[in-house]
């Protein structure tokens, strides 16, 4: 898969000038060898040698194909010129021509079984192609060499892999990719899938031309994704466009863009907000989070604070490693590293978390795996620290390279970039069901529509999630401003309120109580906003009693700190402040009851410095109600605090 590499902000050339310093190491450490205490492996013929010296000359200057020819003339004059084959083996898999090169290692070891680079060589071939026991049998007869220390680290990585990858092949996980088809791929390779919680909205990038990467997005309608279209400019360039993270609600995108002017490195992280229904013009996070490295494959986590990325700078484990830098008083914190835990002395990237907050997904190279570059899961333990990470194992991984995937709100639904046999063309974008033992917890979401009361007209709001355990803002939104549109994530066993706000209009109160129960069903709510006028009124729904009490209870501070910066931002607003009962115990009880829960509620104001003047309270009991009595849901609407605008 090296042709795909631009995608992580490196061109194939560099590639390819790695793969030739490890194979002339190679050779250097077979010929410093041979010098030494292997058996003969050489030429008694002269002309046979001196085409291997050529072969030598044309090989340092990649030029492999005369390599190759040169390589040929020698072993035509010396059949068992080992060293020749040797070479010849490393051109054919560098080439990726692994089945050719096994079999010149096989000469080698019918010519010769004591060489042991042969062993080496075939069982990273065996490996490569995915024949585990015969890559795992080569790397011990290797290990059994006495000079097998000088490639102690490397053959120990392939059998410790070719060992975990035959058991792996063995208990397969379940995997039934289903490919999105052709209104998302093409005869080009999409891959690095984005979606929204709500799985409606899907951004990839697309190779186009076999050159310029630019983003793709479709909608999904009837529970189908639609023909991607091209998310144009600002967003796409003449340069390349990579690896997409979309905020929960889809209002942001952070991505991947490389060698663009004014860049602080090769490729540097960016983010672009939905102003209505056109993307903003890109901004480039800048200092602390992009450095003169390279920085790519953000995440954001579901409350849109926490940013992982992949980064070469310095100070991490390998030679890219997961980091993620935290928004805090309006900018972001310097980057930290993930820790040793995720990160090893080879790559690590394309991390995603997913939206239970505790479960982190990435690519690695550097963990036991099936080949190349393996997918792998974490979960954050009770000290915060992340776990040893998992496998995905089989046929998950395969002896390829699986470099992303990305997870639903569901927990099960996920996405992957891969080759199937029913491929478009190349990498396509798949879905499937991930098996449970590798879910993150489910988690939900609560998507609405925010709008004016009277004239219906969508409005944009600001949107704030709140934790009533402790009243801290979870998640601070708004709602897009032409589709008055707004998602946010819940995570099970809390307790939310949910406050909607706009200038000029009364704000809106919901509860979401989850506590003892994991948000799996999606929340769909209408928020009509009331204009600020005499007789509007609006549901406090995070006012709480004890049954037959009237005190106020602690998680009631959340809304009526709401409602306090309502009334300073509003000077001129009176209100009253409404008690209602349901139609259960005794009518004069429950005037009683009412008209002190209203009072609790305007001392309460008092004390933090409403004027007295501005506020009046009553008790209703259950002469007003709002739901049927008859049933237990009724009766607890009924249940409720009201403020009402007065003249």
């Amino acid at each position: 898969m090296n042709q795909f590499f631009n995608y992580f902000g490196r061109s194939t050339h560099m590639i390819s000038m790695k793969k030739l310093l490890f194979i002339v190491v190679l050779f250097l450490g077979i010929f410093q060898a041979n010098s030494q205490e292997l058996p003969f492996s050489g030429t008694k013929n002269k002309k046979a040698e001196y085409y291997f010296g050529e072969a030598l000359k044309t090989f340092q200057t990649q030029d492999f194909m005369r390599a190759q020819t040169w390589l040929d003339k020698a072993i035509a004059l010396d059949p068992n010129f080992i060293d020749a084959y040797m070479m010849l083996a490393e051109i054919k898999k560098d080439n990726e021509k692994y089945e050719e090169a096994i079999a010149l290692y096989d000469k080698i070891v019918n010519l010769n079984p004591n060489f042991p680079m042969s062993y080496f060589g075939r069982s990273r071939c065996y490996f490569t192609i995915g024949k585990y026991n015969e890559a795992f049998k080569d790397a011990e007869t290797f290990m059994s060499f006495p000079d097998y220390y000088q490639k102690k680290e490397q053959i120990t990585s392939i059998k410790n892999n070719a060992d975990f990858a035959r058991k792996a092949v063995l208990t397969p996980f379940p995997f039934a990719p289903v490919n999105l088809g052709n209104m998302v791929n093409s005869p080009e390779h999409e891959y690095f899938p984005g979606i929204t919680a709500d799985e409606q909205y899907l951004i990839f990038t697309r190779l186009v031309n076999g050159r310029d990467e630019e983003f793709y997005r479709s909608a999904k309608i009837d529970g189908k994704y639609q023909f991607a279209e091209n998310m144009g400019y600002p967003i796409n360039t003449e340069r390349n466009e990579g690896t997409v993270s979309l905020s929960a609600d889809g209002q942001y995108i952070f991505y991947t863009a490389c060698n663009r002017p004014g860049a602080m490195g090769s490729c540097d992280l960016y983010l672009s907000k939905l102003d209505g229904n056109a993307w903003s013009e890109p901004i480039n996070l800048g200092a602390p989070v992009n450095t003169a490295a390279w920085e790519s494959q953000p995440c954001l986590s579901f409350d849109g604070r926490v940013l992982y990325f992949s980064s070469n700078r310095p100070g991490g484990f390998g030679q890219s490693d997961i980091w993620y830098t935290t928004f805090k008083n309006g900018r972001w914190t310097p980057p930290i590293n993930a820790g040793p835990e995720i990160n090893t002395s080879g790559d690590e990237q394309s991390p995603h978390i997913a939206k239970d907050d505790q479960t982190l997904y990435f690519n690695s190279d550097g963990h036991p795996g099936m080949g190349g570059v393996d997918l792998f899961f974490t979960r954050r333990g009770t000290d915060g620290r992340w776990q040893k990470p998992i496998n995905l194992g089989y046929p998950i991984n395969s002896e390829k390279d699986e470099t992303c995937i990305v997870i639903a709100s569901n927990g099960k639904d996920a996405f992957i970039a891969k080759e199937g046999v029913d491929s478009r063309g190349g990498l396509d974008i798949y879905q499937f069901e991930l098996y449970e033992a590798a879910r993150p917890k489910q988690t939900g979401y609560a998507k609405g529509v925010v709008f004016d009361a009277n004239t219906k007209k969508k409005l944009a709001a600001k949107v704030e999630l709140i934790d009533l355990s402790n009243g801290r803002v979870v998640i601070e939104s708004f709602s897009n401003k032409v589709s008055g549109e707004f998602l946010v994530c819940l995570q099970g066993n809390k307790n939310y309120a949910l406050n909607v706000s706009a200038s000029g209009y009364l704000f809106y109160s919901e509860n979401f109580s989850l506590e003892n129960q994991s948000a799996t069903e999606p929340l769909i709510l209408s928020v009509p906003l009331q204009p600020i006028t005499p007789g509007a009124k609006i549901v406090l729904k995070n006012i709480f009693f004890d049954s037959d009490k009237f005190e106020l209870k602690e998680e009631s501070k959340v809304e009526l700190n709401k409602l306090i910066q309502f009334l300073g931002a509003n000077p001129s607003v009176k209100i009253e402040i409404g008690g209602h009962t349901d139609n259960t115990g005794d009518l004069s009880k429950n005037y009683v009851l009412s008209a002190n829960r209203a009072k609790a509620v305007k001392e309460y104001l008092i004390g933090a410095g409403v004027p007295a003047n501005r506020l009046t309270s009553k008790g209703y009991a259950d002469t007003q109600p709002i739901a049927d009595n008859k049933t237990i849901e009724g009766r607890g609407l009924n249940r409720r605090t009201e403020i009402t605008i007065m003249p």
